[in-house]
């Protein structure tokens, strides 16, 4: 029982510390697609750009009255699954030194600032958690925790498209990590996590394995089912290969494909080609951009496969070239406070239209709204310093965590492998933005520190003489 207490007090403790940059804002952080996010439920029509599903999370929180119960549970989320992490590998650690190790987080890191923000961005690193929880430890998790845990992770890769390549490459890579690293039964005098497996029957094995293929199924099963029913297609993402093109025509060899091929092609792109703007960016999103002028993207959605095919096989050297120098610049592109300012156009309509008179002052006083959201330069380094620190300290701990074939190994290489795969998806599918790799940053401290505390030796017992 007071092992209990002490879990729900490191909990809402820890989720009331994650929760301090709302606060100082005087309003939960919104972002450009917060916009949709909070109108999609609202209003029953699902976009072309975003899935539903943390749409309709939101929905029954803030039930058009508030936002603060969003992001009090995005909070919640975030200290349990870090507290169960803690919990499976340093079973020993005070809820006061779990709470004392978030706070440190939450000035150190981008943490924070992800947590209270009205998007799914933490639940991509959340991703990350679960899955080494699922795949690497499912024995010390409880029944009940096993499937809360699985439900929540098909919830959360659901909830953002790039979560989907991001767990079917991280869960097999986990799979075929050796069951012998991993808790037993524990020997006198040795290290943690250093220990006799018993052998596991058919059964046992048959409920890990579906413990880490649900998750993934479940969510691509939802994502095609509700973009059959509301977009006729059966797909993941119906329209996502719009950003692909995107990529691809900036990049260079779409143009290419658009010019060799557009006097003979029909492509609803072609009257537009000289007047293609800067950025892909501006040609996704400006209003008056010729994506929106030929149709807008679901009708252009309809070309791009076939630009898409044109572009590579016309040039696929150059493309590769450019994801890997796409990848490599999203990978070293983690700089904190993307995305504070304003968005008047993007979210204010929308809280305006379906909040009452109460919310909508709170969100016209909060600082953000008023342009003084601004991240103070000294706390952005200090965040790149302590991600840095903890992606070294991650690859310095990895080789003693296998030598002495401790469970955190598991995670210390989940959180190695996450960096630079989800680098890939989001800058050579998309566009490179900080914002992308600094929601999963901070996992390489907590993971760092959290191993650290796991790596220490048992204290040793004294023989009576």
């Amino acid at each position: 029982m007071a092992t209990d207490r002490g879990a729900v007090f490191g909990v809402l403790a820890a989720a009331a510390v994650l929760l301090w940059p709302a606060l100082w804002n005087g309003y939960p952080i919104v972002f450009a697609d917060t916009g949709t996010y909070l109108s999609q439920a609202i209003h029953r029509y699902a976009g072309w750009d975003r899935p539903v599903f943390y749409s309709l999370f939101m929905l029954p929180l803030h039930a058009t009255v508030t936002v603060w119960p969003v992001v009090a549970a995005q909070a919640l989320l975030t200290a349990r699954v870090m507290w169960t992490v803690c919990r499976v590998l340093v079973p020993g650690l005070s809820s006061f030194a779990f709470v004392a190790g978030v706070a440190v987080l939450s000035v150190c890191t981008w943490l924070p600032w992800v947590v209270s923000e009205l998007v799914p961005d933490v639940f991509t690193p959340l991703v990350v958690l679960a899955a080494g929880l699922l795949a690497l430890v499912p024995e010390r998790l409880s029944r009940r925790e096993q499937i809360v845990l699985a439900g929540l992770a098909a919830f959360m890769i659901a909830s953002q498209q790039s979560s989907v390549p991001l767990a079917c490459v991280l869960l097999p890579v986990l799979v075929m990590f050796p069951r012998s690293f991993g808790p037993g039964v524990r020997t006198p005098g040795s290290w943690p996590g250093l220990s006799i497996h018993p052998t596991t029957n058919v059964t046992q094995r048959s409920r890990r394995w579906l413990l880490i293929i649900l998750p993934p199924v479940l969510a691509v099963l939802g994502l095609c089912i509700v973009n059959l029913a509301a977009h006729g297609r059966f797909a993941i993402a119906p329209f996502g290969n719009v950003f692909m093109l995107a990529r691809v025509i900036y990049d260079g060899p779409g143009m290419t494909a658009l010019r060799r091929f557009c006097p003979v092609a029909n492509w609803r792109l072609c009257p537009f080609i000289d007047d293609l703007p800067a950025t892909s960016d501006d040609f996704l999103w400006a209003q008056d951009s010729p994506l929106s002028r030929a149709g807008g993207p679901k009708s252009v959605s309809l070309d791009a496969d076939e630009i898409i095919a044109a572009a590579l096989n016309g040039d696929p050297v150059a493309e590769t070239r450019a994801a890997l120098r796409n990848t490599l610049e999203q990978l070293t592109r983690f700089d904190s406070g993307d995305g504070l300012t304003p968005w008047p156009n993007e979210v204010s309509p929308w809280i305006e239209r379906d909040f009452p008179a109460r919310e909508r002052v709170a969100y016209g006083s909060a600082r953000q709204q008023a342009g003084r959201l601004l991240l103070p330069r000294f706390l952005a380094n200090i965040h790149a310093i302590t991600a840095l620190a903890g992606v070294i300290g991650c690859v310095v701990l990895l080789p003693v965590a296998l030598k002495r074939r401790a469970p955190c190994a598991g995670f210390l290489l989940a959180v190695l492998l996450a960096l630079p795969v989800s680098a890939a998806i989001t800058g050579s599918l998309s566009t490179p933005h900080d914002r992308y790799q600094a929601r999963i940053m901070w996992l390489p401290p907590f993971i760092a520190a959290v191993s650290m505390a796991s790596l220490r030796p048992l204290p040793r017992v004294r023989r009576p003489a």
